[in-house]
C-alpha cells in the first residue's frame, strides 16, 4: 500500500470525487490530508484555491483534519467515517454507510444498510436500501425511505421516518420538536412514563397495545389517540401492522443507551498490559466525549425555553427533567466504564489463554517430534514387530487432536522400523 500526503491549513474543504472501490474516512488533529491506497500512480489529489478534490479508481483509507468539511460525492463500495467534527455531506453510497463520532450528516442514497452512532449534530438521509441502525444523535433525525428495519434510540430532537420493514423506537420527546415515523410491518416504541404528549396510533393491522406503568390496554381498531400527561409534544405513529407503544420508567431505561466501541484485536505476542492502557484510556476519553456532548446540547436550553414562550412554571419543570437528565448520563457513564474495565479483563484474559494454548501445542509438537526421534533409534535396535496396543495409542492420539496425519504417520512408521 502506499500513501500520499498534502498540507490543508486550517478548517479546510475537502471533496471525494469518486472512490470505485470501498472508503475509509477518519479524521485526526493533523492539518493536512494522507491517503493510503493500492493505486498510487491512478490517484487524483488536486488542491485548489477554497477545496481539494481527491479521485480514486481502487479502495482508500483517508485521513482528514478534525474539523475539515467533507464533500463525498460517489463511492461504489461501502463507506465509513469516523472522528469527523465537520459537516459532512454524501451523494451515494452503493454500499453499507457506517458513522460513528462525527458531526452533522446530511446524505443523498445508500445502497446497504447504515449504522450510526455518536453524531453530533443531525442526520438526514433520503434512502437506506438495506436496515438501518440509529444510536446517539445529538440533532434530529430525518430518513426519507428505508428499506430494511428500523431500530432507533437516543435522539435528542425530532424523528421523522418511512420505514419499510419492522420498526423499532425508544424515544424521549421533547415539547419543541415533531416526531412522526410510519412502517410497512409492525412498529414499538418505547417512551419515558413522565412524557407530556400528545399520540397518535393508527395500525393497518386493527391491533394496538398500550402498556403504561400501571395499566395495559388492547385497541382492535384502526386508529386511536391519547394525551399523556399534560400533552403537548406531537408524536404520530403510523404501521400496517400492529403497534406497540410502552412507557418505562426512567430508571429502568435500557443500559444500551450508554456504551463504548472499541477497535482493538488481540494477536499472539502482543503486549497486553499496553493494551490494557490504551483500551482504559480509550474508554475514558468516550465517556468524556459522550459527557462534554451533553454538557454542550444542555448549554443553550435557556435560550432554547426562552425563545419557545413557555411560562415560568413549565420551564422550571423542564430544567428540573433536565437536570435529572444529566444525573442518569453522569451515572450511566460511571456504569459504561466499569462495563468497560470487565470488557479489558474478559479481553485480556481470553488473549493470553490464546497465548497458553499455542505455547502448549508448540511444546507438545515439540515433545512429539522427540519421541518419534526416540522410537526411530530404538526400533533400529529392535526387531519387536508393533503391538495392537501401540497402534491403538496412536489412533486415540489422532482422534483427540494430540497429534496430526502427518506425526501419527511418523509415529507408526518408526514403531514399525520404517523410518530408517
Amino acid at each position: 500500500m502506499v500513501q500520499k500526503s498534502l498540507e490543508l491549513g486550517k478548517a479546510p474543504k475537502l471533496t471525494i470525487e469518486h472512490i470505485a472501490g470501498d472508503l475509509h474516512v477518519k479524521g485526526w488533529k493533523r492539518t493536512e490530508a494522507l491517503i493510503k491506497t493500492t493505486c498510487d500512480d491512478l490517484v487524483t489529489f488536486e488542491q485548489g484555491e477554497e477545496i481539494t478534490k481527491i479521485d480514486c479508481p481502487e479502495d482508500c483509507i483517508v485521513y482528514v483534519p478534525f474539523d475539515a468539511t467533507l464533500q463525498v460525492k460517489q463511492v461504489d463500495g461501502s463507506a465509513r467515517f469516523r472522528a469527523l467534527g465537520g459537516m459532512l455531506e454524501i451523494g451515494q453510497i452503493a454500499g453499507p454507510l457506517t458513522l460513528r463520532e462525527v458531526g452533522s450528516v446530511e446524505a443523498g442514497s445508500v445502497g446497504g444498510p447504515l449504522s450510526a452512532r455518536s453524531v453530533r449534530g443531525d442526520l438526514k438521509i433520503k434512502t437506506v436500501a438495506g436496515s438501518a441502525r440509529v444510536r446517539d444523535i445529538d440533532g434530529q433525525f430525518h430518513a426519507d425511505s428505508i428499506g430494511g428495519n428500523l431500530r432507533l434510540g437516543d435522539v435528542s430532537g425530532g424523528i421523522s421516518a418511512v420505514v419499510v420493514g419492522n420498526a423499532k423506537l425508544s424515544i424521549a420527546p421533547v415539547p419543541w420538536q415533531a416526531y412522526s415515523v410510519s412502517s410497512s410491518g409492525n412498529l414499538s416504541c418505547q417512551i419515558p412514563d413522565d412524557i407530556n404528549a400528545d399520540v397518535t396510533l393508527e395500525s393497518g393491522a386493527h391491533s394496538i397495545r398500550i402498556k403504561l406503568p400501571n395499566s395495559i390496554e388492547k385497541i382492535q381498531q384502526a386508529s386511536y389517540s391519547l394525551e399523556l400527561g399534560d400533552g403537548g409534544t406531537f408524536i404520530k405513529l403510523t404501521a400496517s401492522g400492529k403497534i406497540d407503544l410502552i412507557a418505562i420508567d426512567a430508571e429502568s431505561e435500557s443500559q444500551e443507551d450508554f456504551d463504548l466501541d472499541f477497535n482493538f484485536d488481540f494477536e499472539l505476542g502482543e503486549d497486553f498490559s499496553k493494551m490494557a492502557k490504551d483500551m482504559a484510556r480509550q474508554a475514558t476519553e468516550q465517556v468524556e466525549t459522550h459527557l462534554k456532548s451533553l454538557e454542550t446540547q444542555l448549554s443553550g436550553l435557556s435560550k432554547t425555553l426562552e425563545d419557545a414562550g413557555l411560562s415560568e412554571e413549565r420551564s422550571k419543570e423542564i430544567h428540573q427533567r433536565v437536570e435529572d437528565a444529566r444525573a442518569r448520563a453522569s451515572q450511566r457513564a460511571q456504569e459504561a466504564a466499569q462495563r468497560a474495565q470487565h470488557k479489558i479483563e474478559r479481553k485480556l484474559a481470553s488473549a493470553q489463554r490464546k497465548v497458553a494454548r499455542e505455547a502448549r501445542r508448540s511444546a507438545r509438537t515439540k515433545s512429539m517430534h522427540i519421541d518419534i526421534d526416540a522410537l526411530r533409534s530404538a526400533k533400529q535396535s529392535s526387531s519387536d514387530p508393533i503391538s495392537d496396543e501401540e497402534r491403538m495409542m496412536i489412533l486415540q492420539m489422532l482422534q483427540e487432536g494430540k497429534v496430526s496425519v502427518e506425526q501419527a504417520e511418523d509415529l507408526l512408521a518408526a514403531l514399525e522400523g520404517k523410518g530408517q
